[in-house]
């Protein structure tokens, strides 16, 4: 019986220690991990199910100028919404103006002078109004038409004589706008026959509300342009509003300005990057603003991303938006 019993202990450890082939009598490596992998993911997919959704944006309407692009942000339950346009624009007097650059030709046949105005455009209106004008390039056409009292302007149509006396280049560039002020950078470059070249490079500060010049100082004592430009530096600052607040913060790594919308809980949602470190904020909501100024908001942002990127050009230095001006409007 002891003999029976080890021959019967001996098959049934043979049957246990027999060899396994892999594939057929247990599962291969791989399908035991592709086994884990769907139970992770399972898991993962439940317990994200069981998370609580983001919370919604609070309510808010306001628009965005940075440089030479505005940007309309709405948000509310349903998330952040955010349109960007090619559009410099200002306020003043509760009335808001688009900032463009026209050019001016005042041309000789043997007198090429050319330079570049900066209008303000009333958005409800449609009127614009010259804030600066080119008085390098005016005043050489004035000295050379009493020298050459005979000379004609040339025309639309016209084409200059192939040798020319004078070749006259005035350049405009906005640099930035805060509140009713806007920065700009003249540039000039003057070729004569008799080789007394001239170039020459001017900032000034222009109030819109006037056109008249003003020092740099004074633009930034003015509460109006403290309203603006926010509380804190140009590295991070805050713009406060019922309700909410909108934050920059200086991006060491992108070099860029990131902006964001913030609750009264301390809660960001993030808005974007912006190049400019001269940022403005227009509160469209609390109060809010009347139809006819919205809907003037709403066709300039239509109109200018029409206008496209060969209108709205950003030069080295500073920003410059070129078109024409508008003849349904009167101009001043």
């Amino acid at each position: 019986m002891v003999r029976e019993r080890r021959e019967r202990e001996t098959l049934l450890d043979r049957e246990n220690t027999k060899p396994v082939t892999p594939g057929r009598d247990q599962p291969s490596l791989p399908d035991i991990f592709a086994e884990m992998r769907f139970s992770t993911v399972l898991i993962l997919s439940l317990a994200g199910a069981c998370a609580l959704p983001p919370p919604p944006p609070p309510a808010a309407e306001f628009l965005v100028s940075a440089g030479d692009q505005t940007y309309w942000v709405r948000s509310d339950n349903s998330g952040l919404r955010i349109r960007g346009s090619p559009l410099i624009l200002a306020r003043t007097g509760g009335r808001y103006y688009e900032i463009f650059v026209g050019e001016v030709d005042r041309s000789f046949p043997k007198a090429l002078l050319s330079g570049e105005r900066v209008f303000r455009r009333d958005l409800t209106t449609g009127d614009s109004t010259m804030i600066y004008d080119d008085t390098a390039v005016v005043s050489l056409a004035e000295e050379y038409h009493r020298q050459h009292p005979k000379a004609r302007p040339l025309g639309p149509d016209d084409d200059p004589d192939d040798d020319v006396d004078i070749t006259a280049v005035g350049e405009t560039d906005i640099l930035n706008v805060l509140g009713p002020y806007i920065a700009l950078e003249h540039r000039i470059s003057v070729e004569r026959q008799d080789e007394h070249d001239q170039d020459d490079t001017t900032r000034a500060v222009i109030d819109l509300r006037n056109g008249k010049p003003v020092e740099l100082d004074h633009m930034l004592r003015d509460p109006s342009v403290q309203e603006a430009a926010g509380e804190g530096g140009l590295v991070n600052r805050r713009w406060r509003h019922d309700g909410y607040d909108v934050i920059s913060r200086y991006d060491t790594l992108r070099k860029m300005n990131a902006l964001a919308l913030r609750d009264r809980r301390g809660r960001e949602w993030k808005l974007g990057l912006v190049a400019t470190s001269f940022v403005q904020i227009f509160w469209l909501d609390k109060p809010g603003i009347d139809p006819q100024t919205r809907h003037a908001l709403a066709r300039a942002f239509n109109d200018a991303t029409a206008y496209g990127e060969t209108i709205q050009q950003v030069s080295r230095r500073g920003a410059k938006v070129k078109r024409p001006i508008r003849t349904a409007g009167r101009q001043t």
